[in-house]
């Protein structure tokens, strides 16, 4: 397809939102997907998200990765901004900022998620950065224009206080996803957590200076979206339509 783009976004729960980096086994590539906190919104009646929700998978997971780690206390009853939601392939962005960009995208564009992780184990770094998900846009609608019916679809839409002008990107489930495991590209490198140099190569390079991505202030393009889509080919990742399973 021509004139295709693409955009890597920084997404999910942090030391900066949520005071915590969800697990990963560096062995295995396996992990957990968590979201950021939620705020102070209030939801629609029947469509609160919590982390509550994914505690039951967080025990199991922990079991299944044989690591000594409990569910973070100061999570438990927390409500948490699901998005993106892998089960209803959305992910919303605001009109501002970095969702000028998200604004941009067009039907067959993508996103393609990634976050910090913390090793459940000792590596060579503290965190470890990698893609988890992917998003091919269907179409994007402003939240003004979503039909009641479809409020559940996405943590932009499921509170009482809606923003109008906030977005909600409706992708093609079939070519998107939560990963079965995590595919890490980043290393500590100049004083900062930034892409690999040889997997910047096979993709082509994004764009901003040095593969930066300790903070994604504005999502970089991906310089030749293509090239990316081949290497992620290349991976042999599974695509899961949800968000714990």
């Amino acid at each position: 397809m021509k004139n295709r783009k693409g955009l890597l976004m920084r997404v999910g729960i942090d030391k900066t939102d949520g005071e915590y980096n969800a697990p990963i086994n560096p062995s295995t590539n396996d992990y957990i997907y968590m979201p950021i906190l939620q705020g102070k919104d209030d939801f629609i009646p029947g469509m609160k998200t919590s982390y509550n929700d994914l505690s039951s998978y967080f025990e199991s997971w922990s079991q299944r990765n044989n690591a000594d780690i409990q569910f973070p206390q100061h999570l438990n009853n927390k409500t948490c901004h699901l998005d993106p939601d892998f089960e209803f392939s959305t992910y919303g962005d605001q009109a501002t900022g970095r969702g000028l960009r998200v604004a941009d995208l067009k039907e067959w564009d993508f996103l393609a998620f990634f976050a910090s992780f913390k090793p459940i184990n000792k590596c060579d770094h503290n965190l470890i950065y990698a893609l988890y998900g992917i998003m091919v846009v269907d179409k994007i609608l402003e939240v003004s224009d979503m039909p009641e019916n479809e409020y559940h679809k996405n943590a932009h839409t499921r509170i009482m206080n809606r923003k109008d002008d906030h977005l909600v990107v409706f992708a093609k489930p079939s070519l998107s996803g939560r990963f079965d495991r995590a595919i890490p590209i980043g290393e500590f490198r100049n004083r900062s957590y930034r892409v690999r140099n040889e997997i910047l190569d096979a993709w082509g390079n994004i764009g901003v200076k040095d593969g930066f991505i300790q903070r994604s202030v504005c999502p970089p393009w991906f310089e030749k979206p293509e090239q990316f889509l081949k290497w992620l080919e290349s991976q042999q990742v599974k695509l899961i339509n949800s968000n714990w399973s």
